[in-house]
């Protein structure tokens, strides 16, 4: 019998909404590359799935889109579990909320939410400023990136707004 980790940062709507944002923003590539704006290194599968969350990741390894999609939702749940740890109130925040700090934690790692105004203002019950914080981190290194810029502010589809949904 197979024992699966009980995943404690996202209700199940919640990860599947993860799931969905991250792949809207990081695209689904198919074959692992490394992409020109990630650390040295770092080798990108699946629009978001990395050699942090997969170390045996080799550029050509390839993976069908209905891999990439059921992984995606296991590695934001992994992420969220790490800021579950300095924001304990995630699993019971709406699941577009969730979602958009599963997604900028996917994004930036889970440093950038615990380590910063982010955690403390959820913390504090100050979801507006912490949301309105997810805008700062738009740039890659050191320059500005028009495409982070969207993810977090895109009216539809960005973190920000996610963020601040309350269903």
């Amino acid at each position: 019998m197979a024992i699966t980790k009980k995943h404690v940062g996202l209700s199940a709507a919640g990860a599947v909404l993860a799931g969905v944002l991250v792949s809207h923003w990081e695209g689904m590539n198919l074959v692992a590359v490394h992409l020109p704006f990630d650390p040295p290194g770092v080798i990108t599968v699946c629009g978001g799935i990395t050699t942090y969350d997969w170390p045996w990741l080799k550029v050509g390894d390839k993976y069908t889109k209905e891999e990439c999609q059921a992984e995606l939702s296991h590695v934001a749940e992994r992420y969220a579990d790490k800021v579950v740890l300095c924001v304990p109130s995630l699993p019971t925040m709406p699941p577009h909320r969730q979602a958009a700090i599963a997604s900028f934690a996917v994004n930036l790692g889970p440093a950038k939410v615990c380590n910063t105004s982010i955690a403390r203002d959820l913390n504090a019950g100050r979801v507006r400023e912490a949301c309105d914080a997810m805008v700062k981190y738009v740039n890659a290194n050191g320059k500005f990136l028009q495409g982070l810029y969207n993810r977090r502010t895109d009216a539809m589809w960005g973190e920000r707004p996610w963020c601040l949904r309350e269903d």
